[in-house]
């Protein structure tokens, strides 16, 4: 499983859902963030036995609310609307949120919803939300070093660098507050 969304596509799978979309897909070169993160959910899907359903899969132009509101809307037009949905940041996932919430749905009892980036929104949105929190500090520490290397002279290829990560549950998947 990729190692940074193979664990809330495990709790998603866990809760008992079946229709998992993804809202974030980018088709712009270099918006490579958009394009890894549905890397990782197609490959954790299959590696969940779950099948990839293409038309549950959203792009963006942008990471902001409004991207999000509009592809839950879209994703809620289905006539097999998902059943859950991880969002590749959390200002995705505060927009589908909204969208969600205003159709009179209920979160997590109808739809099991997970974001990315653990930003401190998600914590006081009503209900709160579940995230996967990258270690920043590391990202930081990492970016600084690289930063210096390439400032001393050195010249090769930019190197990709995992980040550890945790998965904080919140009401968005369990219902409660943990």
């Amino acid at each position: 499983m990729n190692y940074l969304l193979g664990v809330s596509m495990v709790r998603i799978v866990e809760l008992g859902r079946e229709r998992i979309a993804a809202i974030g897909d980018q088709f712009d070169e270099t918006r490579q963030t958009g394009q890894l993160r549905t890397q990782g959910y197609r490959a954790d899907l299959r590696a969940a036995g779950r099948t990839v359903v293409p038309e549950l899969v959203r792009p963006t132009e942008y990471f902001h609310r409004a991207d999000g509101a509009a592809a839950m809307a879209d994703l809620l037009a289905l006539p097999e609307p998902p059943d859950a949905v991880f969002c590749y940041n959390d200002l995705l996932a505060l927009g589908a949120l909204r969208t969600i919430l205003s159709r009179g749905l209920r979160v997590p009892d109808d739809i099991a919803l997970v974001g990315f980036d653990d930003i401190e929104d998600g914590r006081y949105s009503t209900p709160s939300l579940t995230t996967i929190s990258p270690d920043k500090t590391q990202i930081a520490k990492n970016a600084v070093r690289l930063l210096l290397n390439r400032l001393d002279g050195d010249r090769s290829a930019p190197a990709e660098l995992p980040a550890d990560y945790t998965l904080e549950i919140r009401e968005s998947t369990t219902g409660s507050v943990r």
